[in-house]
């Protein structure tokens, strides 16, 4: 179900809760330069306090915008996703839709986005504080289709005191696979009963990411994959080395890690180390806390071949506006705010990834409300950003197919039912379907 709040600025008044489903438009100015003021929407996924989160900047904006309107749609994801497809399809998306690079592509190849190139240069959306590499998460052959206003980084985790426990030491920032394999190898017999060194990733998608571009290609080029067969055979059988050698969870564990966060294997003490979201490494830490094991989960960065060539992959959350918005100006107005107010940054606290707004960052640092692990989500993004530590993909449309065949062809081969050579090929039989 998705749920609408409507906020109206009327001298800073904001009218009450509304439970209908709207259409994008409704006010004056069609296009770049027009004048802001009038209704649109703006819809997103997430729970109730995502959206009363929503409607608290919706609120602000509308406090410096007399006479604007935002209908706030809330639903959870898989709902949102299923409705979004269905809402483009009838030309009918929110004037600010939420978007996400992992389904960003499909919507914006088929010219249901409107490029924003335009009004980022004639100054309607502001850009300057988002880094380079965040902002390029946005674009779609070469436009700027999203905003994003929130991103999240894959990086990895361990259980610091466990390691140490395991008498090794903290793994280093510029680790090549083969040594983070070592760093694995070498905990085994040194940890508790039912304690394993690693997660087994190799079915994630983000994880062979991570690979790809450690390994200097890209995961995607135009409408086929960017890299070869041997890298898929040397990442199955990397994965497949790991399980046999008892350095990562077996093949029968692998549902594990697919479950809640905080059921997964590392919040639960069973495993040392594996791949996280920044957020996820406070929520960790919460959920060891809460279990009776308060202890450390650190990070570091992505395995890489080189340590120029950074693999710590970036996706992002964000703002489009639909090609059929009829009220352009006051999308780009609303879609400016969200990214740069920073009285919105503090109502928003980072709730659907770290915000991308550099100045917004130090607000949140600075103010005594934020929550402990928002400012730890952000001083880590700050950290990977200074360092230039960032990887940015796009991910084109029939992600999901991929990601599903993926996941099945690896657990396939790990527990012996096909060849890695059989993976590889049915892995690249889907991708070519998926991409065509």
């Amino acid at each position: 179900m998705m749920h609408r709040t409507r906020l109206t600025a009327t001298a800073g008044a904001v009218a009450a809760l509304s439970l209908t489903v709207a259409a994008c438009g409704g006010g004056e100015g069609s296009d770049a330069g027009g004048e802001v003021g009038g209704e649109i929407a703006y819809s997103f996924w997430g729970n109730p306090d995502r959206g009363r989160l929503v409607e608290e900047v919706a609120s602000l904006f509308a406090e410096e915008h007399p006479g604007a309107t935002v209908d706030a749609e809330v639903a959870d994801y898989l709902a949102y996703i299923e409705r979004l497809t269905v809402r483009a399809a009838g030309g009918d998306l929110a004037c600010a839709t939420g978007t996400q690079t992992t389904f960003l592509s499909q919507y914006a190849e088929n010219g249901v986005l409107r490029p924003l190139d335009d009004l980022i240069e004639s100054g309607e959306i502001d850009t300057s504080e988002i880094p380079e590499d965040v902002l390029a998460a946005g674009q779609v052959d070469g436009e700027q289709v999203m905003i994003p206003t929130g991103t999240f980084v894959r990086v990895l985790a361990y259980n610091a005191d466990l390691a140490e426990s395991a008498g090794v030491s903290a793994p280093g920032d510029d680790m090549t696979w083969a040594e983070y394999a070592d760093w694995l190898r070498a905990m085994r017999g040194e940890l508790p009963d039912g304690v394993y060194p690693g997660e087994n990733e190799g079915g994630i998608m983000f994880t062979l990411t991570s690979w790809v571009v450690g390994h200097g290609e890209q995961m995607f080029d135009g409408d086929e994959l960017g890299f070869d067969r041997e890298l898929l055979t040397e990442y199955f059988e990397y994965w497949i080395g790991l399980a046999e050698d008892e350095a990562v969870i077996p093949p029968a564990m692998i549902p594990t890690m697919e479950g809640a966060l905080e059921l997964t294997p590392m919040a639960t003490r069973q495993v040392v180390a594996g791949t996280r979201d920044i957020p996820h490494i406070y929520i960790m830490e919460e959920a060891l806390a809460g279990a009776g094991d308060p202890e450390d989960v650190a990070w570091t960065s992505m395995p890489s071949e080189s340590p120029d060539r950074p693999a710590n992959v970036l996706g992002a959350n964000g703002i489009s506006i639909p090609t059929d918005c009829d009220n352009v100006a006051t999308a780009a107005a609303f879609v400016d705010f969200f990214a740069n107010d920073t009285d919105a940054a503090l109502a928003f606290r980072s709730d659907n990834g770290i915000l991308t707004n550099q100045s917004a960052q130090d607000a949140l640092l600075d103010d005594p409300e934020t929550p402990d692990g928002v400012k730890q989500n952000v001083t880590i993004l700050q950290e990977l950003t200074d360092a230039g530590d960032l990887a940015t993909t796009t991910y084109p449309a029939g992600l999901n197919t991929m990601t599903n065949e993926l996941r099945r062809v690896y657990s396939a081969a790990a527990f012996g039912e096909m060849s890695v050579d059989e993976a590889v090929e049915s892995f690249f039989s889907a991708a070519d379907e998926a991409l065509s």
